[in-house]
């Protein structure tokens, strides 16, 4: 059986992998941001968009992704919290 002092270890690395999961899904969600940016600059020139919509999802897509591990790194820490 886990003591406390074991379970706490876990939650504390499983933070720490979850920081780690937020600072490179920030990156790419910036990076994904500037792709997009770049493109409908570009697409001023153009009749057409050359933003894909897949580009587009990727977007929206991290941006929610990022909401979520935010969520989950706030449960972990409020149940670690009251351990």
């Amino acid at each position: 059986m886990a003591s406390v002092e074991q379970v706490q270890a876990s939650l504390a690395l499983v933070l720490d992998h979850l920081r780690t999961a937020h600072q490179q899904l920030t990156e790419a969600g910036e990076r994904l941001s500037e792709a997009h940016a770049i493109l409908t600059e570009a697409s001023r020139m153009h009749p057409r968009s050359l933003v894909p919509p897949e580009l587009t999802k990727a977007c929206d897509h991290a941006r929610e992704q990022l909401t979520l591990l935010l969520g989950a790194m706030e449960a972990v820490e409020r149940f670690s919290g009251r351990l």
